[in-house]
């Protein structure tokens, strides 16, 4: 029995098996080397060297020399008839992605009328913000217009419970606040036709709407509910019949076209937005680098939308130093419109085939002009993570030019259709406005340096506005050009964050601090949120911030709006716990700049404190708060009274809680 190198015997079938396949093999190698060498022996016959038999028998080798002439076969010699190509296409992507975020706000608001009187008690018109006092806290008026107390007060109801008075006024004076809660579903659909070719939307559902505003019993048509008592249902809102807005809201749809090239062309109503958002504002806020930015991003009330037409250059070598050129047109304002002058019949599909602008003269014409280097956010920290510093900036020029304008707003006559009534108002407004902007960013490891800095200057002509209108000069019908005064247009402001990180980016100090300019304008017509603020100067030197710029919870955010005749200093800490929590708290001090608007002519607003508690999943985009500010008045608000007498202004307080979902 054969056996191998471990001795171990072999089956006799394995041997058989093993010797056919030995034979096979060997037989099936020579026939392919016979087969391939033209000079081999027969089968089985010796082979000797270079392909030939031994002895040299057999016929010569063959010497090398020209191929052998083809068969003149017709077919095999027909020309092969070439494929068209496939036409050159750009890659369709077929993506159509979805982002936004879902979120509700609970808001209690204390006193946010400062505690002063009543402007109706005073006998004027005095108003230091723009809050009021509940219904159920005002006076009730008779036939006649005279005051008496509301026996739906708090306290008449206590006192008609048998409360003494004493408890009364302590536990009335506990419930002058607001109690509400708004949510809103933004959704931010992009269809990418090609992956150079897209189309941008946003679509805000239920935006802001108040939770229970819209019940079943809100006109009074439902049977199921005669009294909001028996409310079973919510409506959906719809604009002028259960509130101002509807319940789908379209606010932004632009297309977006990238060349391979570097240009970049932009079409349709988009964000408007530039630097830090101090001037122009899109609303969904921006990246910093923060844990917190979900909630910095998503609690916002405003947010600016422009109509234009863009084209942007990407210009640079390096794709890491690369520099964007933009340019604008933009129609800030285009006037009423046909279907607005004339009525829906002059819309689309109706008298005429599609609504147009019915003045060309009295449009707001914009155009502006950018550069800037501004690093994405997954740019922006591959380069913090080299160690070096990222210095990014920008920046751009507004102009906008307006010819004729209507002179005080369109008002409704008697008699006077809407056409007539727009015509007969109709003024040279002459309006050249100019408002160059700069912004500047530097990062480096935890440390972050943001300024943006902006000026507004120009001119327009407006009306006399201590002009009595129904005196016969300066009527509706008779108000020319000659009745307006030319005012010219002269402003600043600024922005400034700094913050710095410690103990491996998890506890952040910053500080804050911004400025604008003010009018001299009396508290009486004083506005922070106009421009128009009335003076006997021919200059409007008022200064705004944009209102999606949110600094605090009360002072700028709420009581007066937004920064203008003001100067800010907000120093401010943050400590980043467990990766998903955070806390926050802010000290801000306020101070006017033209103490002639203010209502007790003092420059002091006051001192506001803010503080917040956050939870912000990393890896799950949702998000929680909770968030408490005070705001202690000073001089700024306290009101002089005709009588000699002061009225200090109270302490404003607010509790607010959020939930949120960003995808």
């Amino acid at each position: 029995m054969p056996r191998f190198r471990n001795s171990r015997p072999v089956p006799a079938f394995r041997s058989i098996l093993l010797a056919t396949s030995f034979v096979v093999g060997a037989l099936g190698g020579v026939g392919t080397t016979a087969a391939a060498q033209p000079g081999a022996g027969g089968p089985g016959g010796p082979i000797g060297p270079g392909g030939a038999p031994p002895g040299g028998g057999g016929r010569k080798e063959k010497k090398e020399g020209p191929a052998e002439e083809a068969p003149k076969d017709k077919e095999a010699l027909r020309p092969i008839e070439p494929v068209p190509a496939t036409p050159r296409r750009l890659r369709r992507l077929e993506l159509f992605d979805m982002n936004g975020y879902m979120r509700m706000r609970g808001d209690y608001f204390h006193r946010p009328g400062l505690g002063l009187l009543e402007p109706a008690t005073l006998g004027d018109g005095d108003r230091p913000q723009r809050f009021f006092d509940p219904p159920a806290e005002s006076m009730e008026t008779d036939e006649d217009g005279n005051l008496f107390s509301n026996d739906a007060s708090c306290l008449n109801r206590l006192l008609d419970g048998g409360t003494s008075a004493a408890r009364a006024v302590t536990r009335c004076n506990r419930r002058q606040g607001f109690a509400s809660a708004n949510m809103r579903l933004r959704l931010e659909p992009s269809l990418h036709i090609t992956d150079t070719v897209h189309v941008h939307t946003q679509v805000d559902i239920l935006d802001n709407v108040v939770l229970g505003s819209t019940p079943d019993s809100l006109l009074g048509s439902d049977p199921y509910a005669p009294l909001d008592l028996y409310t079973r249902s919510q409506d959906p809102p719809a604009s002028g019949v259960t509130g101002t807005k509807d319940s789908v809201v379209v606010k932004r749809a632009w297309g977006d076209i990238r060349f391979g090239f570097g240009l970049q062309v932009e079409f349709g109503r988009m964000p408007w937005s530039w630097g830090m958002g101090m001037v122009a504002n899109g609303g969904n806020g921006y990246s910093k680098l923060a844990k917190d930015d979900i909630i910095q991003q998503l609690d916002r009330d405003h947010g600016d939308s422009v109509d234009s037409v863009r084209l942007g250059f990407d210009f640079g070598k390096d794709r890491r130093k690369t520099h964007k050129l933009r340019l604008s047109w933009d129609w800030a304002n285009s006037g009423p419109t046909t279907a607005q002058l004339l009525g829906p019949e002059y819309g689309e599909g109706g008298t005429i085939g599609q609504a147009f602008s019915a003045e060309k003269f009295d449009n707001v014409y914009q155009w502006a002009a950018s550069i800037e280097r501004r690093d994405e956010p997954e740019m922006l920290k591959r380069k913090l993570s080299l160690g070096n510093p990222v210095f990014n900036y920008g920046v751009i020029g507004w102009l906008r030019y307006q010819d004729l304008d209507d002179a005080y707003g369109s008002q409704s006559v008697e008699g006077v259709s809407d056409f007539q009534t727009y015509t007969n108002s109709l003024v040279q407004r002459r309006a050249l406005m100019v408002t160059p902007d700069a912004w500047m960013r530097v990062n480096w490891r935890t440390l972050r340096v943001e300024l943006e800095t902006a000026a507004t200057f120009g001119r327009f002509k407006i009306r006399d506005f201590d002009s009595d209108l129904d005196d016969g000069q300066n009527s509706l019908n008779t108000l020319r050009s000659d009745d307006l005064t030319e005012k010219s247009i002269l402003n600043f402001g600024y922005a400034l964050e700094f913050k710095y990180g410690f103990f491996d980016d998890r506890f952040h100090i910053g500080f804050d601090q911004g400025f604008a300019t003010g009018d001299n304008a009396s508290p009486l017509d004083s506005d922070p949120a106009s421009p128009l603020n009335q003076n006997d100067n021919s200059r409007f030197s008022q200064f705004r911030f944009n209102p999606a710029y949110n600094t605090d919870l009360l002072l700028f955010r709420e009581l007066l709006g937004t920064v203008s005749n003001a100067a800010y200093f907000k120093p401010w800490a943050a400590f980043y716990f467990f990766d998903h929590f955070s806390a926050r708290a802010d000290i801000e001090y306020a101070m006017a700049v033209q103490r002639q608007s203010t209502l007790g002519n003092r420059f002091s607003y006051g001192v506001e404190l803010d503080g917040a508690a956050r939870y912000h999943d990393a890896r799950e985009p949702i998000f929680f708060q909770i968030q408490y500010g005070v705001l202690f008045p000073l001089g700024a608000f306290n009101r002089n009274l005709a009588n000699g007498g002061r009225e200090d202004a109270r302490a404003v307080q607010t509790l607010q809680a959020q939930i949120g979902i960003k995808f």
